[in-house]
């Protein structure tokens, strides 16, 4: 039986982004009374589109770790293969903190705004390995289980590997780097 310690995983809340900065059709979509994202149900986050190209259709959100409340991006202004992800404080002018799943089964794919798909560099299976952007390969390292915490909070967990989405040493600091946790 194997136990596993879930003390730096992230717990991670889907929120809707702020999409003003992508389109003023969406400026209603957004609280009046908050500039905050707010969550969104796992249902409707399973049920987006795959195959839609269109950020109305497709579904974009923000992945938020619910202990350090920062957003998930790629490091860095212009995200290449391979770039690390790290949290950051919102910014609803961040195309960079906008993900969309990529229904696989059971499995969903995060694919960033940027193109790349949330993955494991090296599709490494050891705790403590980076967590990056990289082109779609189809590999498991790229797929993420999702366990739900709450009706807004899920828990990433790696398919190849099996170890979860967590921050580095367990930071809540902007620019602490994701990674893979046990």
């Amino acid at each position: 039986m194997r136990i596993r310690r879930t003390g730096n995983v992230i717990g991670v809340v889907l929120a809707g982004a702020l999409l003003t900065a992508v389109s003023p059709a969406f400026a209603d979509a957004q609280s009046s009374q908050s500039s905050d994202p707010a969550p969104v149900p796992i249902q409707e986050v399973m049920s987006a589109s795959t195959g839609a190209k269109s950020v109305a259709a497709a579904g974009w959100y923000g992945i938020r770790n619910v202990k350090s409340e920062k957003y998930l991006q790629p490091s860095g202004a212009n995200p290449r293969n391979c770039t690390q992800v790290v949290q950051q404080t919102f910014n609803s002018s961040s195309l960079t903190q906008l993900w969309t799943p990529v229904t696989d089964g059971s499995y969903v794919t995060e694919q960033n705004y940027s193109g790349f798909n949330m993955g494991i560099d090296g599709a490494s299976t050891s705790a403590g390995a980076a967590v990056i952007v990289a082109n779609g390969s189809g590999g498991a390292d790229q797929d993420w289980g999702l366990t739900a915490r709450s009706s807004t909070e899920v828990q990433l967990e790696d398919r190849k590997g099996g170890l979860w989405l967590g921050s580095l040493g367990g930071g809540t600091a902007g620019g602490a780097h994701a990674a893979h946790v046990a």
